[in-house]
């Protein structure tokens, strides 16, 4: 995969985010994303499980995934002490715009306390990003990048599989796998000053998900 990584991190910037639903909801550029892509996929783009798909020379698919262990026991339910004000951590955010901070507040609120939901789990497996080119939709590539991604969760003896999909496709494959729902929150219940800072993503999609697959 390491000698990818360029090809892929490129794709992730310019085609991944400016295809997935939420980058398009938010108005993001490349350039004011590119710094929290880089952050938040520098381990599974280097990963030896993410999985790439090609069409003659050229690369049109991919699934990038990485094995968590370090995972602190939660006994709290992150839906509890869920604050719809997201103002303070999005003008503080580790991003140096507004619009990457608004992005990753989303990722790091769904994911919170995720341990909570599989409790003694000692080897997680995340699938972290799952995209096909557009020009190739439609032909079961995503279907097959799922299937391998689970049996390589299996064979590396992981107990769950966590995914966050990044749009309303992804989380009806991943259904059809036996991945359940763990949280859901309407994406209007993000809020900054007052008012939502995402709505309908265009695909019908009106919330983000936490999912996981037990494998063990």
């Amino acid at each position: 995969m390491d000698k990818y990584s360029e090809m892929v991190m490129k794709m992730i910037i310019y085609e991944y985010s400016q295809e997935a639903p939420i980058t398009k909801g938010i108005g993001a550029k490349p350039e004011e994303i590119q710094n929290m892509r880089l952050e938040t996929s520098k381990v599974s783009i280097k990963s030896p499980l993410s999985i790439l798909a090609f069409f003659e020379d050229k690369c049109i698919s991919w699934v990038l995934n990485y094995i968590k262990t370090d995972i602190k026991e939660c006994f709290e339910d992150p839906n509890l002490s869920f604050n719809s004000d997201f103002t303070e951590r999005i003008a503080k955010g580790r991003f140096d715009n507004l619009k990457a901070n608004r992005i990753a507040a989303i990722g790091d609120e769904i994911t919170k306390n995720f341990s909570y939901f599989i409790p003694n789990c000692k080897k997680l497996f995340v699938l972290h990003i799952l995209f096909v080119q557009p020009n190739f939709g439609g032909k079961g590539i995503a279907t097959k990048l799922t299937e391998k991604s689970i049996q390589l969760a299996r064979e590396n003896e992981c107990d769950w599989i966590m995914s966050v999909p990044s749009n309303i496709k992804s989380a009806h494959i991943f259904t059809k796998f036996g991945f359940e729902l763990a949280r859901e929150i309407p994406f209007d219940a993000f809020q900054e000053n007052g008012q939502p800072f995402l709505k309908d993503l265009g695909d019908g999609n009106k919330c983000t998900r936490l999912m996981f697959l037990k494998i063990s």
